[in-house]
């Protein structure tokens, strides 16, 4: 069943003010260790030449860049009462401050990295797996609205299938326009998940998924095929946004796809790529810009903190 008469016009923007923008989603700590490469085996030890702790999450690392960015946005997440959510709160400076910490451990990532650029994430959920859904929900209903984000949804069990849509309905009916960006589910892109992220597609106003999320999703051949199948089930003018890596993001514009490639620039670390497009991609539409343009700007930023060793999120 359609859901697309439902739908609130996207908000308008007042001249000259930047839309307001939210982030949902998850921070936790990343250990970042590599470059790795072959696979250890099971039994033996490698030694690495680079290690860096730091916070991270898909909503912690927007966060910091849109900090970098200049741009003004809030934080609605949740770190652990412990040493870990004490580290990350530090860590992200400002932003940490807009953190509520939770009784618990929190959550942390092992990020392995690979000399070709791609990474492996070892996770523990920790206060990830207590998550007040109906809360957020409620907190997106104050003040004017925006732009939402709703990020890391594989790795927040309780934001899962029916609690998901509650929200992104209670943020579209507050006249916000929702980003979307699932992350690889644990279990793989089975027929049940396809299902699951379908459901929630008509609340969706752009899809961001990497390409292998993409081809996930949707079952496509190709990542055209993919683009297309993903507009063609959003409804309501919903938009499908593919981040490609190094060969930049891609997207449909009367009836083509258009592609920003980035700038020829080395990659050190590429974990937390696809969140600081993310953020890019947020404050550049929160100020106007046109998806295709807003793409372009995301591009760039991602490629130029993807280049530096410690993260540096300056814009």
């Amino acid at each position: 069943m359609s859901h697309e008469a439902d739908r609130p016009a996207a908000p308008a923007r007042p001249f000259g003010e930047p839309l307001p923008i939210h982030l949902v989603g998850n921070v936790n700590l990343d250990i970042v260790l590599g470059p790795v490469q072959p696979w250890p085996r099971a039994g033996t030890e490698r030694i690495v030449a680079h290690q860096e702790v730091r916070a991270g999450g898909a909503a912690g690392v927007a966060a910091m860049a849109l900090q970098g960015l200049g741009a003004p946005f809030r934080l609605h997440a949740r770190v652990g009462d412990d040493a870990f959510g004490e580290l990350v709160q530090r860590d992200m400076g400002r932003a940490g401050a807009q953190l509520e910490p939770v009784p618990g451990s929190t959550a942390y990532s092992v990020g392995i990295t690979h000399p070709d650029g791609e990474r492996t994430f070892l996770t523990h959920l920790g206060h990830l797996k207590r998550l007040d859904v109906d809360g957020l929900a409620e907190d997106l209903t104050v003040g004017p609205p925006g732009l939402v984000l709703v990020c890391g949804y594989f790795l927040m069990p309780p934001l899962r299938g029916a609690a998901g849509l509650r929200l992104m309905r209670s943020a579209r009916d507050a006249g916000h326009r929702v980003l979307f960006d699932s992350g690889w589910p644990s279990e793989g892109f089975d027929a049940a998940v396809r299902g699951e992220l379908d459901a929630l597609l008509p609340w969706i106003d752009v899809a961001l998924p990497n390409v292998a999320e993409a081809l996930g999703w949707t079952a496509a051949a190709d990542l055209e095929a993919a683009l297309r199948a993903l507009q063609a089930r959003q409804r309501g003018g919903g938009r499908a946004l593919v981040k490609r890596g190094p060969a930049g993001a891609s997207w449909l514009e009367d009836g083509s796809s258009r592609t920003a490639a980035p700038p020829a620039a080395p990659i050190v670390d590429s974990i937390g790529a696809g969140d600081c497009f993310n953020a890019a991609l947020l404050a550049a539409l929160s100020r106007g810009s046109g998806l295709g343009a807003a793409a372009g700007a995301a591009v760039r930023y991602a490629s130029a903190v993807l280049a530096r060793q410690p993260r540096d999120y300056r814009g």
